[in-house]
C-alpha cells in the first residue's frame, strides 16, 4: 500500500479529528440507539482506547447519495472542505446507491447473465465517477488517514438463489478496494461477509438457504428486484434492519465500527509525532 510520509500526522496537541463522508450507512440509517450507525460507535470506541486523546467528529453522511452526489456537496460545502483539510482520520462509504440506481434502471432485465452484463458495463461509470471523488479528496486532504467500506448484499438470504447479484456487489467493492490502496495511507474495509450472510456463515447452511431459495421460487425469474427494491422479506438477517430490510441494524453497525476501529488501530500514521 502506497505511503506518504508528508500525510504523517505530526501532532502538537491531543486533538483529533474524524470526517465522515458518504451515504445513509454513514448517516446511521437504520440504528436505533441514537448513535449515528458505525460513526458514533466507532468514536466511543477511540475515546474508550485512547484517552489521552480529544476526539471530535463530524458526519456528512446522505441517505440516497451516490458517488457523483457525495462530490457535489462536498464542492458545494465550504465547511466540510474546511473540516476535511484539517481532518486526521476520513472515513467513506460510497458505490450502494450507485450500484441500486443501476439494479432499478434495469429492473425487467429477464436473465440473470443479461443483468450482470449491464452491471458490469455500467462499473466503468462508476469507476470514473468514484475516481473523480478520490481526486478531489485528495486535493483537500493533508494529513490524514483515510478509511472506505466496501458494501454488502441486503437481500441475499431472502433470495439466496440469485448468487448473480453477490457477484455485483463484489464488482463495485473491487472499485472501491482499487482506488482507495492507491491513495496515501489509503484502507479498504470489507463488511460484505458478515452483512451478506449474516447469521448463516457456515458453507452448508448457505447451501441450504440457496437450495430452499430454489425450490420455492423456481418460476420468479426477477424475484431479487422486487425483494430488494421494496424490503419484502419473509426470512430475518441478523445483521439487517428489519424496518426496510436493507440498512444494518444495530448489530450491523456494531461490526463496521469493529471493522473500522481494529483497520484504524492497524494504521498508526494519524497518532504519529
Amino acid at each position: 500500500m502506497p505511503k506518504n510520509n508528508n500525510h504523517v500526522k505530526q501532532i502538537n496537541s491531543s486533538n483529533i479529528s474524524v470526517v465522515f463522508l458518504g451515504d445513509s450507512l454513514t448517516f446511521g440509517v437504520g440504528d436505533t440507539t441514537g448513535q449515528q450507525g458505525y460513526t458514533g460507535r466507532v468514536i466511543k470506541l477511540l475515546k474508550k482506547t485512547y484517552p489521552q486523546y480529544h476526539f471530535s467528529s463530524a458526519n456528512f453522511g446522505k441517505p440516497g447519495d451516490r458517488s457523483d452526489q457525495i462530490l457535489k456537496r462536498l464542492n458545494k460545502s465550504e465547511k466540510q472542505q474546511k473540516l476535511l483539510k484539517n481532518a486526521d482520520i476520513v472515513v467513506m462509504t460510497a458505490g450502494g446507491n450507485d450500484l441500486r440506481q443501476e439494479l432499478m434502471s434495469h429492473f425487467d432485465v429477464k436473465s440473470a447473465a443479461a443483468l450482470s452484463n449491464e452491471i458490469k458495463k455500467n462499473s466503468l461509470k462508476y469507476h470514473h465517477s468514484l475516481n473523480q471523488l478520490f481526486i478531489r479528496i485528495k486535493q483537500i486532504r493533508q494529513k490524514s488517514s483515510l478509511f472506505v467500506f466496501g458494501n454488502y448484499n441486503p437481500a441475499f438470504v431472502n433470495i439466496a438463489s440469485r448468487t448473480d447479484l453477490n457477484k455485483d456487489v463484489q464488482l463495485y467493492n473491487a472499485v472501491n478496494q482499487r482506488i482507495v490502496e492507491k491513495q496515501a495511507d489509503g484502507h479498504y474495509i470489507s463488511v460484505f461477509r458478515q452483512l451478506t450472510y449474516g447469521q448463516y456463515q457456515r458453507p452448508e447452511q448457505i447451501k441450504k438457504l440457496i437450495q430452499e431459495d430454489k425450490t420455492a421460487n423456481a418460476t420468479t425469474e426477477n424475484k431479487f428486484q422486487k425483494s430488494l427494491l421494496d424490503g419484502s422479506s419473509s426470512i430475518k438477517n441478523n445483521f439487517i434492519s428489519q424496518a426496510d430490510h436493507f440498512h444494518p441494524n444495530n448489530l450491523g453497525y456494531s461490526y463496521m465500527a469493529k471493522q473500522l476501529f481494529n483497520s484504524i488501530l492497524s494504521d498508526k500514521s494519524w497518532q504519529t509525532k
